[in-house]
């Protein structure tokens, strides 16, 4: 006789729970496995972009070369890094190319001017097409104080001075902050600025400053200045007039901040939006979309190396202050500016139209 069919088909369940128990081992093991994999990427062999939106030689490019000499430490299989300069637009082309066309897997990273990064929402679209919100903000390595300077020997000792009669400012291409900022001041709080554009970064007009073609430049921050013209302050070549801060900084208690010339409310709440977006100096972001276990390991990257002794050392020696800022700090500003009222958005779209032509 055969085996009874009811011990059969017994059979045949006991080896179905055998299989399930088996499979329901299986699947967590495989899931675990799979989990691991995508929260560790590895950039063994892989060399790391840093874009830049200015020209070499400015003080976004010395912080690009910073992070290019140590962030490959920090990043799981030490990958090397190469700077690129990309100017143009006030930083829209780099901000352009990171946003849109940049790999999406944590080798392409760059420094984007906030002020650039804004322009999406207050340019009124024209040529950003980007949302400074969907970046993947790294990190920011230090904050924004902006200057009025100039040379020297140009009649002007204090920043009422640029109020009550012209002065000559060099500026660079049209989004740029040294020709968007003397334009500003010029409509907010009445400045008498003529400003001669073109400039093709901002050592160009320190050179023009040096020939006697303007008289000082409006809008670069002032760790920039102090790092790429520290021989012309040992030796009082630059003057500086005015910050362009929120609020005195405290290494500078006698310089008037523009928020103090900005006497009707209206031309306060657009200033403080414009001030307010620059908060951060030197953020670093990747591009949109970027898998979130290569997001998290470049944020702790950058995280790490900022508090790292070699780092800092190497930023104290090149003369570039850091002050730490994470990711996240970043996405809240920016989703703080873009949550203004709309009517100031409008005025400030207003003002940046007329300032960038």
């Amino acid at each position: 006789m055969g085996i009874p069919v009811s011990t059969r088909i017994a059979h045949v369940f006991r080896s179905l729970a055998r299989l399930r128990l088996g499979v329901a081992f299986l699947i967590p093991s495989v899931l675990a496995c799979a989990s691991a994999q995508a929260q560790a990427p590895n950039f063994a062999g892989q060399r790391i972009t840093i874009a830049v939106s200015t020209t070499t030689g400015g003080s976004y490019d010395f912080y690009a070369r910073l992070v290019s000499r140590h962030i490959g430490r920090f990043l799981p299989g030490g990958p090397s890094a190469t700077v690129v300069n990309m100017p143009g637009a006030g930083g829209v082309i780099e901000a352009n190319w990171l946003y849109n066309v940049a790999p999406k897997d944590g080798t392409a990273i760059g420094i984007v001017p906030l002020s650039a990064a804004f322009e999406g929402l207050l340019g009124g679209g024209g040529q950003a097409k980007y949302d400074a919100r969907r970046f993947g903000w790294l990190a920011s390595l230090n904050e924004y104080i902006g200057s009025a300077v100039v040379w020297s020997q140009a009649p002007f000792e204090r920043a009422q001075d640029i109020l009550d009669r012209e002065i000559i400012i060099g500026g660079g291409g049209s989004g740029s902050d040294i020709t968007i900022w003397p334009r500003l001041l010029n409509a907010l709080i009445g400045a008498k600025i003529k400003l001669v554009t073109g400039y093709v970064g901002t050592a160009n007009v320190f050179l023009a400053m040096e020939r006697g073609e303007v008289q000082g430049m409006v809008g670069q921050d002032w760790d920039g200045v102090k790092t790429s013209k520290s021989d012309w302050l040992r030796d009082n070549k630059l003057r500086l007039l005015m910050q362009i801060a929120l609020a005195r900084a405290p290494d500078l208690p006698n310089v008037p901040t523009v928020m103090e010339f900005a006497k009707d409310p209206a031309d306060r709440q657009v200033l403080e939006l414009f001030v307010g977006r620059q908060k951060y100096a030197r953020p670093f972001a990747a591009p949109p979309g970027l898998p979130e276990p290569i997001l998290a390991a470049l944020r702790d990257a950058f995280a790490k190396m900022s508090v790292d002794r070699e780092f800092l050392a190497d930023a104290e020696t090149s003369k570039l202050p850091i002050i730490f800022a994470p990711g996240p700090d970043v996405v809240k500003l920016a989703e703080t500016i873009y949550a203004a009222p709309p009517a100031l958005i409008e005025r400030a779209i207003g003002e940046l139209a007329a300032a960038s032509k």
